[in-house]
């Protein structure tokens, strides 16, 4: 019986360590939204939670000054 990895040719598997923001640059965006959000505890309900996500990921950028623009978050 053939393994997952020899069916599907198309897809490379790449091991990265835990936090490597030099090898996966969205880590610097986890790290930002958690500074900036989830660390002040500002937010009282799940829902205040999720619109400051909501409004943090409309105004970040994952990939500055590249064709695919900012990150958005859409419902």
């Amino acid at each position: 019986m053939k393994t997952n990895k020899e069916k599907n040719t198309k897809f490379r598997l790449l091991f990265l360590p835990t936090y490597s923001p030099w090898l996966n640059p969205i880590e610097l965006l986890w790290l930002s939204l958690h500074e900036t959000i989830t660390r002040n505890h500002q937010n009282r309900y799940m829902w205040q939670l999720l619109e400051s996500v909501k409004q943090f990921m409309n105004a970040a950028s994952p990939f500055p000054a590249n064709q695919h623009g900012p990150a958005k978050v859409e419902r």
